[in-house]
């Protein structure tokens, strides 16, 4: 039966179709994002029966319904070329009816239109198959007084429309055995608060991107600059995958089949219906994602790690085709995938371990430190919690609601710091990046960035990028061969190594906060000429899928531009971390330097290092580092040398009855610290390591050569035993403004250290590349072409050196491997897997034994190794300060370790005029004098506590000055007085 609709319309002449689908070929698409659930649904087409691929020319029939009749028309609009087709637009054709129909015939077969619904239809004739591969893009629409309405484009082409019957067979052919026994878990408890966001029930896509970035991504597609991800993802396109892994076969880690390739290639297929609306490549993604979930066999992973991270990134690839085929899916497929996912990836153990550590619920592991900070919650878990919400809500209230009661808060004090705290290594590529993908996935799925501070997020990567080398090294073919570290920071970094592959983070990161240097570090350092793929590493790479997602809003970069254009020259990181990286230029000349100074507030062990008041210096190569690689977590070497304080540049205070405790190997470092499991115990006492007690900086307003000094100041007292010390007090200090072209910089470093018991030694640390020389009390380093030169002023009553390796080989066949920069005291800990982290060893400078208070001031200058100056630093000193006079600098820092509020008063000697650094005072007007005379008021910050400005050698007083902001003199000449009339006193 017919109906016609209530306004009468003149009848568009093609083929109606008075017959319909046979009942086992039709299928319905619903539920799509830009579909009305009331007036557009049941998608469907079939072809002819008789005809096939041979044919010479074929049909298709086209169909969907509608809920009412009171529209002016309805029908399809039809185009070869236009992905998004419209009524009236280019390359289109609009094919309309007044005519819907109660039942529709078929090849035989009567299929009536359910629910009080009426069905649309029409056929197209005489396709030639000459056209049999090509995309036609339809769009079903409806038409009243209130406008025109469009249901989601279907890019279908012949060959599919023969393929995509069969496939659908082949889907639901699937038993429920191949994804598991038993039942899904569909509410995983009430641990938590209810999470104050829900995904919004209907919307697809909304994992990773929602429908207003999909006219981007398909920019991003032509966009030269995603070549390499673009080609990969039509490469995918283009010879799809069935998702089979076959058997498993024994590899390094274990007996398993699995291979993230196929998994990149499901979610090309996913993503390709998502945007073109490509119904063959939605199918096949189904397909695929179940088939991979049926043969999948990874039980016999050896590392914890790895199981996770295997389990885990199938449950975001199912998520994504979850997800972004949402409307092609029946509910037995969408029953059997998140079967699969609970009993493969996520629920009980493999051969070797859990599946995933976290656990099923993921009520397991900390969100502060540990594998719990990685993918498995952040990721993982997460986008599948998205993708299932409207059919499976109780798993977004289970991991949205820790995720928002325990991560949320971890990470907006992490960002307080804009760090993260495992520093610039590996672990970027990891738990940083897991943030970045919570925080996208959130954004996407509800519309609301989930952290306290986008800004603060957005510094992390800048801070990562201070620790490069400024200029990147080229290959012969012109293009960048990836950066290198010029800081270790944390496990799995080694300082003048190959850069860890950022891509993920750059790549995230940059989309997220449209951020242009993030994208030209992207482009610049890790493509490598199209893609950071190549820099890429097991999980640390991204799909081409999410690199096209990350580049819907294109980021424009003029020509030339440089990737530290915008980056500042000194980064001030506060928080928990408290820490200043501090470079003297950008501009790629040959002279650069730069310095790390960290204080450290607070400890989240782990993979971080006891590394309180630890120093590094870059000139032309490191000239102090850190030393000691890791190999293997817990092992002796990574937890007595790698970890340990002795393995930085910072200091020791040997306590003789620590002696036998961890093995005989405590160096006097810094108390090791396990893994805090919540916020709260990571905010207490037991893993506060100091204070910031001044900052002060001037970074200039010129972005490649303006930074004139950095001063950072800290107590580290809570860093060590309190059975140890009482006070341990560093300040630091870097000079850049030296007004010679030979010294880039002046270092300092002004230590107090009161010990328990004046038997305690104390230490000050520094680690070199190549061995030093020690001639008195002055130590160098010659690395390349750069050099450091320390003269130790006070305190180094005991100048020596540690190091040197008999064997650096990396082959554990080598029998003799004295290698005694990793011993420890009498111990040599080396790595267990002999890896070297190219240092020849350290310098140990000690106060002689019997004072329980012991002060070491320690000056510094880099300059090129081929043209010392040979300068000479000169202590000065009076009850109040330490100072010492370099070049054209005075530095100078007051003994208290509580900032001084009264006059005092110093002498330089020497002669001519000297930038003063003056640290360690109240803040507030101070009054300066130079030799009795008043030449003016100088002021410190309260952040700062801290002095500058020029002035002759000499006598120098400062006087606290209150609130004064006017210019002193001593003498007021008697031709001098400001003067007025009397009579200005009247009208």
């Amino acid at each position: 039966m017919q109906k016609t609709l209530a306004k009468p319309r003149v009848w568009i002449p093609i083929v109606l179709l008075a017959a319909a689908l046979a009942l086992v070929l039709l299928f319905s698409i619903r539920g799509s994002a830009d579909e009305s659930t009331d007036e557009i649904k049941d998608f469907a087409f079939q072809t002819i029966s008789g005809d096939t691929l041979g044919s010479s020319k074929t049909s298709l029939r086209f169909l969907f319904t509608v809920g009412k009749l009171n529209y002016a028309r309805v029908g399809f609009v039809f185009s070869k070329t236009n992905d998004v087709p419209t009524d009236g637009g280019d390359g289109c054709r609009t094919f309309e009816t007044t005519k819907v129909h109660t039942a529709v015939r078929a090849n035989g077969q009567l299929i009536e239109a359910t629910g009080g619904r009426w069905w649309v239809a029409v056929k197209m004739t005489n396709i030639p198959k000459s056209y049999f591969e090509g995309a036609l893009y339809i769009r079903p629409f409806v038409e009243d007084g209130s406008g025109i309405r469009y249901g989601s484009v279907r890019n279908l082409s012949v060959e599919a429309a023969f393929t995509i019957p069969g496939l659908r067979s082949q889907i639901g052919a699937f038993p429920n055995s191949d994804f598991g026994t038993g039942s899904i878990t569909t509410n995983l408890g009430n641990v938590w608060a209810s999470p104050p966001l829900y995904p919004t029930v209907g919307q697809h896509p909304r994992v990773m991107f929602n429908e207003s970035d999909v006219a981007g991504i398909k920019r991003a597609l032509t966009n030269g600059n995603n070549e390499a991800a673009a080609t990969a993802y039509r490469a995918a396109l283009a010879s799809p995958t069935d998702g089979d892994l076959g058997p498993a076969k024994d590899r390094d880690d274990g007996t398993h089949n699995f291979d993230q390739k196929v998994l990149a290639d499901v979610t090309a297929l996913a993503l390709d219906y998502r945007l073109t609306g490509n119904l063959l490549s939605g199918y096949r993604a189904i397909y695929a994602a179940k088939n991979h979930l049926k043969t999948m066999r990874f039980d016999g992973i050896d590392e914890d790690v790895d199981r996770e991270r295997h389990f885990g990134i199938v449950m975001y690839t199912m998520a994504c085709v979850y997800d972004w085929c949402h409307d092609l899916l029946t509910a037995q497929d969408k029953a059997q995938i998140v079967l699969g996912v609970q009993k493969k990836c996520c629920e009980g153990k493999s051969e070797n371990g859990d599946r995933m550590e976290i656990g099923f619920p993921p009520s397991l592991q900390t969100p502060v430190s540990g594998h719990g900070c990685e993918y498995q919650l952040l990721r993982d878990y997460l986008s599948f919690a998205i993708a299932i919400y409207d059919e499976y809500p109780g798993w977004w209230n289970y991991i949205a609601g820790r995720f928002y009661e325990q991560y949320v808060p971890v990470r907006n004090e992490f960002y307080k710091a804009g760090m993260v705290p495992q520093g610039a290594s590996q672990y970027i590529q990891l738990r940083f990046a897991a943030d970045l993908y919570s925080a996208l996935l959130i954004k996407a799925a509800t519309g609301v960035f989930p952290y306290a501070s986008e800004e603060n997020m957005k510094q992390v990567m800048h801070t990562v990028y201070e620790y490069e080398l400024m200029k990147t090294p080229v290959g012969p073919d012109g293009k960048p061969t990836g950066g290198k570290m010029m800081f270790a920071s944390g496990d799995g970094s080694l300082a003048e190594k190959k850069l860890p592959n950022y891509g993920t983070c750059s790549l995230l990161a940059s989309h997220l906060f449209n951020d242009r240097i993030a994208r030209a570090f992207l482009e610049d350092n890790l493509f490598s000429g199209g893609s950071f793929s190549e820099f890429s590493d097991g999980f640390f790479q991204c799909f081409p899928t999410e690199e096209l997602i990350c580049s819907s809003v294109p980021i424009v970069l003029e020509n030339n531009f440089n990737r530290h254009r915008d980056l500042q020259l000194i980064v001030y990181n506060g928080g928990w971390l408290g820490q200043i990286i501090a470079h003297n230029n950008w501009s790629g000349t040959g002279k650069q330097a730069a310095t790390l100074m960290k204080i450290g507030v607070r400890n989240a062990a782990g993979h971080e290092h006891q590394d309180a008041g630890q120093f590094q210096i870059f000139y032309k190569g490191i000239l102090a580092g850190d030393s000691g690689v890791y190999s293997s977590y817990r092992t002796d070497h990574h937890l007595y040398y790698h970890q340990a304080t002795i393995a930085h540049n910072s200091l020791l205070i040997y306590n003789s009855s620590h002696s036998s405790e961890n093995k005989g190997y405590y160096s006097g470092g810094q108390r090791p610290l396990t893994e805090p499991q919540h916020l709260e115990n990571w905010e207490n006492g037991w893993y506060e390591t100091g204070t910031v007690t001044g900052v002060q900086y001037e970074n200039g307003a010129n972005w490649y050569n303006d930074s004139k000094y950095a001063y950072i100041a800290g107590d580290i007292t809570p860093a060590y035993d309190s059975d140890t010390v009482t006070e341990v007090n560093r300040r630091m200090l870097t000079v850049f403004d030296t007004e010679n072209e030979n010294v880039p910089l002046y270092f300092f470093v002004y230590d107090t250290i009161t010990a328990k018991s004046g038997s305690y030694k104390k230490t000050f640390l520094l680690h070199t590349v190549t061995e030093p020389t020690i001639a008195g009390k002055r130590v160098t380093v010659t690395n390349g072409d750069g050099r450091l030169v320390l003269q130790n002023l006070l305190g180094g009553d005991s100048i020596t050196k540690v190091g040197g390796k008999t064997s650096g080989s990396d082959d554990p066949a080598v029998a003799v491997r004295d290698w005694r920069n990793y011993y420890v005291r009498d111990t040599q800990i080396v790595p267990n897997r002999y890896y070297d982290d190219g240092f020849w060893g350290r310098v140990e400078i000690s106060p002689s034994t019997g004072s329980a208070t012991n002060r070491l001031f320690n000056v510094m200058y880099a300059c090129d190794a081929a043209s010392d100056p040979n300068l000479t630093a000169t202590r000065f000193y009076s009850s109040e300060v330490e100072g010492a006079r370099i070049g054209n600098t005075a530095a100078v820092f007051v003994k208290s370790s509580a900032r001084r509020d009264a006059a005092f008063t110093f002498t330089t000697g020497g002669s001519g005029t000297f930038r003063y650094y003056v640290s360690g005072v109240e803040a507030g007007n101070w009054i300066l004098k130079v030799d009795g005379v008043t030449t003016g008021v100088v002021s410190a910050t309260e952040e700062g506590g801290f002095l500058t400005f020029t002035a002759s050698a000499g006598t120098i007083t400062l006087i606290p000055a209150g609130e004064c902001n006017i210019n002193l003199d001593d003498l007021l000449p008697e031709d001098d007085w400001d003067d007025f009339s009397f009579s200005d006193l009247t009208p």
